[in-house]
C-alpha cells in the first residue's frame, strides 16, 4: 500500500504503460502517437491547437508528433481558416490512421478490463472521482 499519491500515481501509470508498449511498437508507433490517434477519434477535424489542448501536450510537441504520423500517413493536415483570417491546420485521420486508432482502442478496452478485475461498478466510479478530485486540486 502507498502513502503518497506521487508513487502510487507514479507506479500505476509504468504498470499501465508496461502493458501497452509493446502492442504499441508491434503497431509501429512511437511514444505518443497512441494517443493522438486515440483522442483524435473523438476530435477529428479540430485544429492542431485544440488537439494539442485534448490530448494535454505543448503544441511544439504536437507539431513534431503530428509531422512524423503525416510521414507515415496515418493523419492528414488541411489548412483552415480561424479567428477571422489566421490559417490553422485542420487534423484528420487516413485510412491507415483510422485502422491504428481501431486497433488502440480494442486495447485500451482489454487493459481497462484487466485493470478493473475483481473491481465492482461502484469501485471504478470512486476511483474515476477520486482522480479526477486530485487532478483538479493539481491544476488550481
Amino acid at each position: 500500500m502507498y502513502d503518497k499519491v506521487f508513487i502510487a500515481l507514479m507506479n500505476t501509470n509504468a504498470a499501465h504503460w508496461e502493458q501497452m508498449r509493446g502492442c504499441f511498437e508491434q503497431m509501429g508507433l512511437t511514444e505518443g502517437q497512441p494517443k493522438v490517434l486515440y483522442v483524435l477519434r473523438a476530435v477529428e477535424g479540430c485544429v492542431q491547437k485544440e488537439l494539442a489542448g485534448a490530448c494535454r501536450v505543448r503544441e511544439s510537441t504536437l507539431t513534431v508528433l503530428l509531422r512524423k504520423m503525416e510521414e507515415k500517413g496515418y493523419i492528414l493536415k488541411e489548412k483552415v481558416v480561424v479567428s477571422g483570417s489566421k490559417l490553422a491546420n485542420a487534423i484528420y485521420l487516413t485510412d491507415c490512421g483510422r485502422e491504428l486508432s481501431d486497433r488502440i482502442d480494442e486495447k485500451v478496452e482489454e487493459l481497462e478490463k484487466k485493470s478493473f478485475e475483481g473491481f465492482t461498478d461502484k469501485e471504478k466510479k470512486q476511483l474515476f472521482k477520486l482522480l479526477y478530485r486530485v487532478e483538479n486540486n493539481l491544476k488550481s
